[in-house]
């Protein structure tokens, strides 16, 4: 390709006919010269190759110079290569690698390793001959070019061994010295923490090795180390590096700082810290160019990213709208918008979903025109036209790779794949090679959607393509291999291969993800799952330091153990005890580790801890969210404390933070808990005219209302539930399970047959979506009881273990209650109760005994109910009114020593509850009448 960015040396025509005239002398004369001394004119003269590779620099054919280099590499290291020829060769390949440096990881990875070893053989020519000797520029220019080309380690080697390619007199420059720092700062953005302090360490002794020779760093020696301490996200670290500047700050020092702040302003104390630094600014007199411009409006950009990801709204509107504002005072100012303020733009707007200045920023772009439909339509009227003219701008700007990325991104995460695809071949029409972004955006939005399949094929082109992977993309397959375990075998391959080939490493995101996927198995005992989860954790203990986002992963893991229902004393103090053992001494908490450590505390029901972190983060200047009231709302409500989880809903209004439906939620499910109805009810309209709208969880939780109050109000439940997929909110297993249970009560006053065709399909809806769980089951056979439909709950029963359903104790009384009371199906009861006696996998309790025994009682089937009785375990203690059944189907069959053991065994037991009192008194007289109480007395 022709050689660009540089003027040839006027003199390198003259050069070459001078070295061919030399040669021709050379030819004439070599029967007269010795060969000793021919031999040492063979080192002076330009071999034909060497003058060859010349002729073509000279002519600005670069490329087919540097092919001639390639094929002749190991010719030309014996041979004399001139210092114009290395000179021109190294200035050609620094403008290719620049020129190609967005290519350099895609497709043309290829690239990476024909310019590394062109460089090598360069710095060959140059360690080998005497008489080539690079300046400060050079040297500097070869670091430069090892570190854009990865090289870390080699850029390490040619400074420690610079004498071998300098002249003798040569001591390294400031200007070196800086250009090695560089090297370290460039891979901050690809480099783990660890290795970022590393760096950093080798960094500062380059650094006192300059002093130690007498070498003053200047503001870019100082601006190089800014820049490692903002990457490092090391704030204060960066402040004691600007305080210790011995030269005055430029617009550079600014930008890095500016820039650093406003992307890391977490917190009131960083907007503070932001603002100095913006009037340090103003007050330097330094007039804001386009590069500052878009170092604010960057750093405000990502604040805003930060802000969706929150979901902050209001905050992430209103710097939405302070780059908008930035970007017209830049305009006025009279600098011209480029690539990179086009970037920030779409970086901006695409986090915030603003489509109208996302279509703004569009317009600006340099794309191909749209083609017309070809009829009579509107994209074809001049009309049209003239709109177009008019709102088009008066400036055009010309795409990157990284325009696309974004706007492939932004189509994809709002289901959009036809509008990303159409970004995707613009871009390809543009020249524009897609990359490991471009593609890695792909593999994510199929894997989010759980499509392996689809997710591989661009694994599968990129390999193809020789574009290498990178760890996000390692990490999005791993994330679906832990989320969908059957898919791993597909997945499983590739994530061996990407580290076999070093494409890819385990960071610490991996381990974030292993830790945040585990899954808790209901099944198991609490135990169990403690321990899996800890084995987990082994990955944390092994590494040296981890980082906020780590432990904010763990928070919100351990949370499966804090929750009530799994949580029991020993498991919390475990968990405190192995939360404790980490070293957090380093981190900085954000709002993430405040809310997850609020929630957890809530779990447990301890507020006091919780309102201690709750009073820190608010002291630390981080504003609390809508997750951190959700959350001390649920605890409060968890503790019956409803009226001062209401009194936190006026408490948001102080930070501008307006309720939601999940701040409603709880509140309006405490109520009703708590049996005050009408509060509950009350609440619910307050939520609508505060112009919140009800969610599903909302719209369940008031149909319970209805349900539990004591008025009764199934028909309400009913309009309710059915109510909300009519308003386009799709129902969930729990609305749709008590919907069940609504149809039910209504089923059981009128129109049993109509309930009972809604029921069964409900139940043929929590198949199809796998929602069929435990409490589905064990509501949708009370249903049929409820209805007094048997015929129902057994044809429900049969098609639940023809699929194989995991079937519960519960499920069996369930089924026992609808098809035990009545003569005609207590045969029935009798073989599911033996079946139930043969299962392994559950056990009759109380309220199973209770409902066979008086099944057995309702037909005087008095046999059975002693063959309960003996099937019994000794352990299994009955329900009272059970002990009365048994004593008197003793009695009646004339075994009196049976009916006294049973009288003695419920004499044993440590209490009754008021609600016995019947059959207590019952019991009581048939004893008496037999007189079980003297015959005991007598015996004891």
């Amino acid at each position: 390709m022709p050689l660009t960015g540089y003027i040839i040396a006027p003199n390198v025509s003259l050069q070459v006919d001078s070295l061919e005239h030399l040669r021709q002398i050379k030819s004439s004369a070599r029967r007269r010269i010795p060969v000793h001394v021919s031999s040492k004119i063979d080192k002076q003269i330009p071999s034909p190759t060497t003058m060859t590779i010349q002729s073509y620099l000279a002519n600005g054919d670069v490329e087919s110079a540097w092919k001639l280099v390639d094929k002749s590499a190991s010719y030309l290291t014996q041979q004399n290569i001139p210092r114009l020829t290395a000179q021109l060769l190294l200035k050609s390949l620094h403008t290719q690698v620049n020129a190609n440096l967005p290519r350099l990881t895609l497709d043309f990875s290829k690239l990476q390793h024909l310019y590394l070893d062109r460089l090598e053989i360069l710095t060959g020519f140059v360690r080998n001959s005497r008489d080539i000797a690079w300046d400060k520029h050079e040297i500097s220019m070869v670091l430069e070019l090892f570190g854009k080309l990865d090289q870390v380690k080699r850029a390490e080697s040619l400074f420690r061994n610079i004498a071998h390619y300098t002249s003798a007199d040569y001591a390294p420059s400031l200007e070196v010295y800086n250009q090695m720092m560089a090297v370290y700062v460039r891979r901050f953005k690809y480099v783990d923490d660890a290795t970022k302090k590393r760096y950093f360490s080798k960094m500062k002794t380059l650094e006192q090795e300059m002093i130690r020779k007498g070498l003053q760093p200047d503001t870019s020696s100082y601006n190089i180390l800014l820049a490692a301490k903002i990457k490092s996200h090391d704030l204060q670290g960066a402040e004691a590096i600007y305080s210790k500047m011995t030269t005055p700050p430029d617009r550079t020092t600014y930008n890095i700082l500016l820039n650093g702040y406003l992307k890391d302003c977490r917190n009131n104390k960083d907007k503070e810290i932001t603002q100095q630094w913006m009037e340090r600014l103003i007050a330097s007199g330094i007039v804001p160019n386009r590069r500052t411009f878009n170092s604010i409006m960057d750093g405000l950009a990502s604040q805003v990213v930060q802000h969706a990801r929150l979901k902050e709204i209001s905050d992430m509107q209103g710097t939405a709208q302070s780059v908008s504002s930035l970007y017209k005072v830049m305009r006025r100012l009279g600098h011209k918008p480029d690539t990179e303020i086009a970037n920030t733009l779409l970086k901006c707007y695409t986090a915030a979903g603003d489509i109208d200045h996302i279509e703004k920023v569009i317009d600006m772009l340099v794309l191909p025109e749209k083609k017309g439909c070809g009829g009579n339509c509107a994209c074809a009227s001049k009309a049209s036209k003239a709109a177009a003219a008019a709102t088009k701008p008066k400036f055009k700007v010309k795409p990157d790779a990284y325009t696309f990325n974004m706007l492939i991104k932004y189509h994809l995460g709002n289901n959009n794949t036809e509008l990303a695809f159409q970004m995707y071949d613009t871009m390809v029409n543009l020249q524009l090679d897609p990359d490991t972004v471009t593609y890695s955006n792909f593999i994510w939005y199929y894997a989010d959607q759980g499509n392996a399949t689809e997710a591989l094929k661009y694994v599968e082109v990129m390999q193809r393509k020789g574009i290498p992977s990178n760890n996000y993309i390692y990490n999005t397959l791993l994330n679906y291999s832990l989320k969908y375990p059957k898919d791993a075998y597909l997945i499983t391959p590739h994530l061996q291969r990407m580290i076999a080939d070093g494409s890819s490493t385990l960071d610490s995101v991996s381990s974030r993800i292993s830790i945040a996927r585990f899954q808790y198995v209901e099944r198991d005992n609490m135990e169990s799952n403690f321990e899996r989860f800890t084995d987990v954790l082994e990955t944390i203990y092994a590494t040296p330091e981890i980082s906020t986002r780590t432990y904010n992963t763990i928070l919100q893991s351990t949370g499966k153990f804090y929750k009530p229902k799994h949580s029991n004393h020993v498991s919390s103090m475990n968990l405190e005890s192995i939360i404790e053992s980490l070293d957090t001494s380093h981190l900085t908490p954000d709002i993430y580790t405040f809310a997850l450590s609020i929630r957890n505390a809530a779990y447990v029901g301890n507020m006091v801890k919780a309102e201690s972190i709750y009073k820190t983060m608010v002291d630390s200047g981080i504003k609390p969210n809508h997750f951190v009231f959700s959350h001390l709302i649920h605890g409060y409500v968890s503790l019956g404390k409803v009226d001062k989880a209401s009194d936190l809903l006026q408490h948001m209004a102080n930070y501008q933070l307006r309720p939601t439906a999940l701040h409603y939620a709880p509140l309006i499910k405490g109520f009703a808990e708590s049996a005050e109805f009408d509060k509950a009810y009350e609440l619910f309209r307050d939520m609508l005219a505060n112009h919140v709208n009800a969610d599903l969880v909302i719209y369940t939780i008031l149909a319970s209302v209805f349900l539990e109050s004591p008025r009764g109000n199934e028909a309400r439940a009913i309009d309710l539930l059915e109510g909300i997929e009519k308003a386009g909110i799709p129902m969930d297993a729990a609305s749709l399970t008590l919907l069940a249970k609504a149809y039910a009560i209504q089923g059981s006053k009128k129109a049993q047959l109509v309930y009972t065709q809604k029921i069964d399909k409900i139940y043929s809806t929590l198949k199809e979506k796998h929602w069929l769980d435990a409490k589905a089951i064990t509501t949708l056979l009370t249903a049929h009881h409820r209805m007094k439909n048997p015929d129902a709950a057994w044809k429900l029963w049969n098609t639940l273990k023809e699929d194989k359903a995991l079937l519960t104790t519960l499920h069996y009384n369930s089924l026992m209650a609808s098809i035990s009371s009545t003569k005609a199906w207590y045969p029935i009861a009798k073989l599911v109760f033996e079946e139930m006696l043969q299962d392994p996998k559950v056990s009759p309790d109380a309220h199973t005994f209770d409902l066979m025994i008086w099944g057995a009682y309702g037909v005087s089937d008095l046999r059975t109910i002693q063959h309960v009785w003996h099937a019994r375990q000794p352990d299994k203690v009955l329900f009272v009114r059970s002990y009365y059944a048994v004593m008197k189907a003793m009695l009646e069959c004339n075994d009196i020593d049976g009916a006294q053991r049973v009288y003695k065994e419920y004499q044993k037991l440590p209490s009754t509850p008021s609600s016995t009192t019947v059959w207590v008194g019952m019991i009581n007289k048939l004893a008496a009448h037999q007189g079980f109480d003297k015959s005991i007395s007598t015996s004891t």
